[in-house]
């Protein structure tokens, strides 16, 4: 079977200690259950663990009717990240990654994965060594989020087709960084810039677009939103970019309105407990 997506990656239970519940969470595991949603064809590779988190990420899969044609579960934690609200932003404080560090593909899931129009994956996903395998194979998509380390960008973005970056920390000049990343001639790159839009670098031109207005509940995975929503325009519609990123737009603003990063939750009642902290706060 040709899927539409296949994204590879991350899945994560998001906890709110204030709500005392789990949210279905993690950039891969999101943008699969997101284009599932917009009507793409959308399979899911990524390591579950056999806990409590992992069961209900994996029930919560096979409910969103996502694709999940190689079964990789083992024993252990799942990830699992603690989030607190600032108002509407919601602040990661922790990220226990669990077993999902160890992912590790063979031949034959790579075969399964190339059979798609689109294989999407970031940097949270260990997934940078398979790129090669894949490259000229199919359009690979990636999500470098806040990263501006030059050296791993000039490593990775030439073995991809498409490229995402998040709004940088640190003072950026938003379109000196595009005309930079020019040199790799990528199909495109989108930068997200939160309520300042969007910028989309396509050849030498550089569109910028405003963000939709919207009374946000919560913006986690909201650029995960608009990175599925714009896959998935472009798996219909290969050149038409312009769609795509009106389509990002509008799924963004209508994720923002929702809890959690695709708004399906569980009760914990139990502490939650982050075992090995890997997230560095910006």
């Amino acid at each position: 079977m040709q899927y539409d997506i296949f994204s590879v990656g991350d899945n994560i239970a998001d906890y709110y200690p204030e709500e005392k519940r789990v949210y279905a969470g993690g950039g891969a595991y999101n943008t699969a259950v997101i284009a599932k949603r917009l009507g793409a064809k959308a399979a899911y590779y990524g390591v579950f663990g056999t806990d409590k988190n992992a069961k209900f990420l994996y029930e919560t899969l096979k409910k969103e009717k996502v694709a999940y044609p190689v079964n990789d579960i083992r024993k252990g934690r799942n990830a699992l990240s603690i989030v607190r609200r600032q108002g509407s932003e919601a602040v990661i404080e922790a990220v226990d990654k669990g077993v999902y560090k160890n992912l590790k593909i063979n031949k034959n899931v790579l075969e399964i994965i190339k059979n798609s129009k689109i294989v999407h994956s970031n940097i949270y996903s260990y997934f940078e060594n398979y790129l090669p395998k894949l490259h000229y194979k199919t359009k690979l998509s990636f999500d470098f989020s806040y990263l501006r380390n030059r050296e791993y960008i000039e490593d990775i973005i030439p073995r991809v087709d498409i490229a995402f970056f998040s709004e940088s920390k640190s003072q950026e000049d938003p379109e000196a960084f595009l005309d930079w990343l020019s040199q790799f001639e990528l199909e495109a790159v989108i930068l997200t810039l939160g309520e300042d839009g969007v910028l989309m670098q396509l050849g030498e031109e550089i569109i910028r677009e405003k963000s939709l207005p919207v009374e946000a509940v919560d913006t986690l995975g909201a650029g995960d939103a608009l990175t599925a929503a714009f896959l998935t325009s472009l798996a219909k519609n290969e050149k038409d970019y312009h769609q795509a990123l009106a389509e990002g737009l509008k799924t963004a603003a209508k994720y923002c309105k929702i809890r959690g990063a695709l708004g399906v939750s569980e009760s914990r009642e139990e502490e939650q407990i982050i075992h090995k902290n890997v997230h560095q706060k910006k």
